[in-house]
């Protein structure tokens, strides 16, 4: 008797079942990447914008305790942290890596809670952005404008 071999097997290439697992799996990786890499610039805003906010109340703390304190408040940067100075005590606001600040940076706040008007300069590396810090007169308030450049 005979047998007959209605289908050969040949082991020298991918079946079609094993192709399509291939294609699936490194297709969820491709998306997952691209996913991920468009989330990182989604976080620079998102950072950028927070520290904003924890600055914005910072400052506002700051005029108070120097109002509070009769002593001037000094606020300035010292390795990427803003730091506010007063009466010895010191609070530290950690800048995004993408930020940065013109040189000397240095505000005076003084007892009164008066501050000289004066613009400042940050800029963003990641969002390409530099915001405009003008410090106004009249309760040391300022106003943030943001201008993006390429």
């Amino acid at each position: 008797m005979s047998t007959i071999k209605l289908f050969p097997k040949n082991k020298g290439a991918f079946t079609t079942i094993e192709m399509i697992i291939v294609l699936i799996v490194s297709s969820i990786f491709m998306s997952l990447s691209i996913f991920l890499y468009q989330g990182l610039h989604i976080s620079d805003k998102e950072l950028e914008k927070s520290f904003w906010v924890s600055f914005n109340y910072r400052w506002k703390q700051a005029i108070e305790n120097s109002e509070y304190n009769n002593e001037p408040t000094y606020v300035y940067i010292n390795n990427h942290q803003v730091v506010f100075s007063n009466k010895g005590h010191h609070v530290n606001l950690s800048m995004p890596d993408s930020l940065f600040a013109q040189e000397r940076f240095l505000v005076i706040i003084k007892e009164d809670g008066y501050i000289a008007p004066k613009t400042y300069r940050w800029f963003s590396k990641k969002t390409n952005t530099v915001y405009l810090m003008k410090v106004q007169l009249g309760g040391g308030t300022y106003k943030l404008n943001e201008e993006y450049y390429e």
